[in-house]
C-alpha cells in the first residue's frame, strides 16, 4: 500500500473535525487559529500512529467507538515505540496529541485508560549541576549567581553575546528572537530607539500564542551597540541577526569594476545552539552525550525561575512567556506600562553584567581584539601552508635527484675497494680541498678589498 504524507491525512473527515475543533478552541482563547507548527506537529504524530498513513483515521475512530480498550492498547503500543527513539516525556506528549484526535471527535476515555505519568527529565538533573539561583539562609534572600553566566557570555562572539542576554531577559524562544527585523530597534522616524528597554509583543511561531515582554536595560544596550556595529547599513526589513552567507564576484553597476560580495543570511536557531555548545565545551561545562547547561532553551527556563523568585503573578508570567492559558488573555490586554512595573521586579535576576555602556564598550573592544588576532593567525596560517607546500615541492625534487644518482653511487660502491677506486677517491678529495682553498682565498680577497675601499691606504709622501 502506498504511504501517505502527513498533510494528505487532512482528506479524512475525522482529521478535519479534529483540526476544526482545535481552531475553534484557539479562537475562543483570543488567538487567530492554529499556527503552522502546531498543525505540523499533530499531523506528524498522526502520520506515525497510522503507520505512515497506511491505517484509515476514520476507521480508527469507528474502532474506538466500538472497542475503546483496543484503542487504549494501540496508544500504549505507540507510546512504547516512541520511547525507543525519544525521551519518556516527549513520547508522552506525542500520545497526548493522538488522544486529542479522539477527544476532539467527541470520544471520552475511561479512567482505566489514563496517560502515563511524567518523569523528571534527565536534562533537569544535569542542569542542577550548573545552577544560577540560590537562597541565602542568613539573609533570607535569593541570590543570582551570575559569575558562570558572565564567563560563558564572554566566550561568545559579540552577536551571540547579544542574543544570549536578549534570550535571558525576554524569556523568548530562540526562533522568535532570530525572526526579528532590523526595524524592531528603530523609532517612528527610522532612527535608533532611545528607550532604556525595548518592549516586544507578538505571537510565538511554535504555538501562535501571543506574548508581551521586555528586553532588560542591559540587553537593550547590547542590542543597540550590535546594530550600530554590525547592522548599521542594513534596511529595516532585513534580519536583525545574520551570519555570512554565499560569497561571489560581480561587476559593480556604478564603477564597472569586479568586486567580491558576501551575502548575509539570517542566523538560525540550530547554528546558535551549536555555538553555545562549543563555548560550553571549551569551558568544560558539557561532555559528549550530555545536555548543554547553557543551551538557548535553558535561558527561557531561567526567565521563568527569575519570575518565580520575584513572586510575579502567574498571569503576567504566562503572558510574558506566551503560555497558553485562559487567565493570560486578560493580562495581555493590560497596558505596557503595567507590564514594565511588573518586569522591573524581575529584571535584577536577569541582569548578567549591568547596563553600564562603558562595560559594553570594553567587551566590544575585547571581541574586536579577538577578531584581529584571529585574522592575524589566519593570515599566518596561510603563509605557513604556502611555505610547507613549497618545501614539499623542494623535497620532491631533491628526492628525484637522489634517485637519479643511484646508478652512479652503486657503481662507485663497487669499485671503492679496488686500487683504481682508491686513486679516484684520492683525486676527488684533492680536488675538493683545492676548490675549498681557492674559495677561501677569493673570500679573503673580497674582504680585503672592502676594507681598503672603506679605509684607503694613504700614499707615502716624499721623504718618508
Amino acid at each position: 500500500m502506498k504511504h501517505l504524507k502527513g498533510e494528505e491525512l487532512l482528506k479524512y473527515e475525522s482529521v478535519k473535525n479534529w483540526f476544526d475543533s482545535l481552531n475553534r478552541a484557539a479562537n475562543n482563547r483570543g488567538k487567530n487559529g492554529l499556527s503552522r507548527n502546531v498543525k505540523a506537529m499533530r499531523l506528524g504524530r498522526m502520520w506515525e500512529f497510522t503507520n505512515k498513513g497506511e491505517l484509515n483515521p476514520d476507521t480508527l475512530l469507528v474502532e474506538a467507538q466500538e472497542d475503546i480498550k483496543k484503542t487504549g492498547r494501540r496508544l500504549d503500543d505507540y507510546f512504547f515505540a516512541k520511547k525507543k527513539v525519544t525521551s519518556h516525556n516527549t513520547a508522552l506528549t506525542s500520545v497526548s496529541y493522538i488522544r486529542g484526535f479522539f477527544t476532539h471527535n467527541d470520544l471520552s476515555f475511561p479512567r482505566s485508560i489514563a496517560l502515563p505519568k511524567k518523569v523528571e527529565a534527565k536534562v533537569a538533573t544535569q542542569d542542577e549541576k550548573t545552577s544560577f539561583y540560590d537562597f541565602d539562609e542568613k539573609t533570607e534572600e535569593f541570590v543570582f549567581k551570575n559569575g558562570n553566566l558572565q564567563h560563558f557570555v564572554q566566550n561568545l562572539s559579540f552577536r551571540d553575546q547579544t542574543i544570549a542576554l536578549c534570550l535571558l531577559s525576554t524569556g523568548a524562544d530562540a526562533t522568535d528572537l532570530l525572526n526579528l527585523k532590523v526595524g524592531f530597534v528603530k523609532d517612528v522616524k527610522g532612527e535608533m530607539c532611545k528607550k532604556k528597554r525595548f518592549f516586544w509583543h507578538g505571537n510565538r511561531s511554535k504555538t501562535n500564542e501571543p506574548f508581551r515582554t521586555f528586553f532588560s536595560e542591559e540587553a537593550t544596550e547590547f542590542l543597540k551597540r550590535y546594530v550600530e556595529q554590525e547592522r548599521a547599513n542594513a534596511s529595516d526589513d532585513e534580519p536583525l541577526f545574520v551570519q555570512s552567507g554565499r560569497t561571489y564576484t560581480r561587476k559593480n553597476p556604478k564603477t564597472k569594476e569586479i568586486e567580491t560580495v558576501t551575502e548575509a543570511e539570517k542566523f538560525n536557531a540550530h547554528a546558535l545552539s551549536m555555538n553555545f555548545r562549543e563555548a560550553a565545551r571549551k569551558m568544560d561545562y558539557v561532555k559528549e552525550g550530555e545536555a548543554n547547561p547553557f543551551r538557548p532553551k535553558r535561558f527561557r527556563h531561567l526567565f521563568r525561575t527569575a519570575c518565580a523568585i520575584a513572586e510575579t503573578d502567574g498571569g503576567y508570567v504566562k503572558a510574558m512567556m506566551g503560555h497558553s492559558s485562559d487567565i493570560s488573555a486578560g493580562y495581555l490586554e493590560k497596558n505596557s506600562a503595567i507590564f514594565k512595573k511588573v518586569y522591573l521586579k524581575v529584571e535584577p535576576f536577569l541582569t548578567v553584567f549591568g547596563a553600564n555602556r562603558n562595560l559594553v564598550n570594553k567587551m566590544l573592544q575585547e571581541v574586536n581584539v579577538l577578531k584581529n588576532d584571529f585574522t592575524k593567525y589566519s593570515q599566518r596560517t596561510l603563509r605557513l601552508e604556502a611555505e610547507v607546500k613549497e618545501l614539499k615541492e623542494q623535497l620532491k625534487s631533491a628526492t628525484q635527484m637522489v634517485y637519479s644518482f643511484e646508478p652512479i653511487l652503486n657503481t662507485f660502491n663497487e669499485i671503492a675497494d679496488t686500487p683504481e677506486g682508491q686513486q679516484l677517491i684520492k683525486r676527488i678529495h684533492e680536488a675538493k680541498v683545492k676548490q675549498e682553498t681557492v674559495e677561501a682565498q677569493t673570500e679573503r680577497a673580497k674582504e680585503q678589498a672592502e676594507v681598503t675601499k672603506e679605509h684607503p691606504i694613504r700614499p707615502k709622501a716624499k721623504g718618508e
